[in-house]
């Protein structure tokens, strides 16, 4: 394995686990680079004023979907959720994903990650070709109060459409891209806004999973669907990390830095799967499954997708066009 750092990232390359071998045969073409939109605020001029706003205008990736996947209905199950969030009165909405096959959902599959003897499980979503968005703590273990040093996974996997025990294919990661405020946060300062990570996988996946959209909306409204593979059950569900799971719910306004709140019924094993959103552009994704309240389950904070994360976006996008 190897590292590379500057003042923001944290990479490492990595090897494919003992025995693997990549059963989906890779396109002749990839799919298209990332392409972003960018909602310009209607302010004239060109002072101070207008260009912070512009700094902060949400940016909307373009969402491919692939050839075989139908386009999520308008009336579909995650839509419906949206519509209906803000009339619901207890919380979130959760339930199991009925349907994978229709995009954005194709996009979003179970990681599987090894530190020494332990097997960690989360969620991750298609951002861009080979490109997968998940949570920093899934692919990067900080240093332990017991001495256990801080260190990348030793091998990570992505199993796009899991359900079950099967999936669309398996694909291995080659390197990963976490911030340093995750790995190393300043004296007294919290990590939690940085827990997003980029996962680069050894062979082209879009052609199969099609790619997400993205929103680097710094202050999304919501209501938010978020998705995962939850692995610890609750008094409700018997999750066991099997079966993709949906859970809608309101924002939740706190004075959280750099951080957003949500109602969200999803648990361990979700972490870094998408919240979607209804933006110009359609549904995107503009936060993930991060961390939840001590002691409680119904609700969720996401990291705010700031100039941080799109500088990280950018730098992953860059190794792989070598600009």
């Amino acid at each position: 394995m190897e590292f590379a750092a500057n003042i923001e990232v944290l990479q490492a390359d990595l090897t494919p686990p003992p025995g693997y071998e990549r059963t989906v045969e890779a396109p002749a073409q990839p799919a298209k680079g990332l392409v972003f939109r960018l909602e310009q605020p209607k302010t004239t001029g060109r002072d101070s004023t207008e260009r912070e706003q512009l700094r902060k205008a949400p940016m909307t990736s373009v969402a491919q979907r692939p050839a075989n996947a139908y386009p999520l209905r308008t009336s579909g199950t995650i839509n419906r959720r949206l519509v209906t969030a803000e009339y619901q009165k207890r919380g979130a909405l959760t339930e199991a994903v009925s349907d994978t096959s229709m995009h954005p959902v194709t996009a979003i599959g179970r990681i599987t990650a090894q530190f020494g003897n332990k097997t960690r499980h989360c969620t991750g979503t298609v951002v861009a070709e080979s490109v997968v968005l998940t949570a920093a703590h899934c692919l990067y273990s900080r240093k332990s109060a017991y001495g256990v040093e801080a260190h990348f996974a030793d091998w990570i996997t992505f199993e796009p459409g899991y359900s079950g025990g099967k999936s669309s294919g398996t694909w291995a990661g080659d390197r990963v891209y976490i911030h340093k405020g995750w790995s190393s946060p300043a004296s007294g300062s919290n990590a939690s806004p940085y827990d997003y990570a980029f996962l680069r996988l050894d062979a082209p996946i879009a052609h199969v999973t099609g790619t997400a959209s993205i929103s680097t909306d710094t202050d999304p409204e919501g209501p938010f669907t978020a998705l995962g593979y939850p692995r610890y059950p609750t008094a409700n569900f018997q999750f066991d990390g099997e079966f993709l799971y949906a859970s809608t719910g309101k924002r939740i306004r706190d004075n959280s830095h750099n951080l957003l709140q949500a109602e969200n019924g999803l648990t361990e094993g979700s972490s870094g799967g998408p919240w979607l959103m209804q933006t110009n552009e359609g549904l995107a994704v503009v936060g993930i499954n991060s961390t939840k309240p001590l002691r409680g389950n119904g609700s969720t904070w996401s990291p705010v997708f700031s100039d941080s994360f799109q500088r990280l976006l950018g730098r992953v996008l860059a190794d792989m066009t070598g600009t």
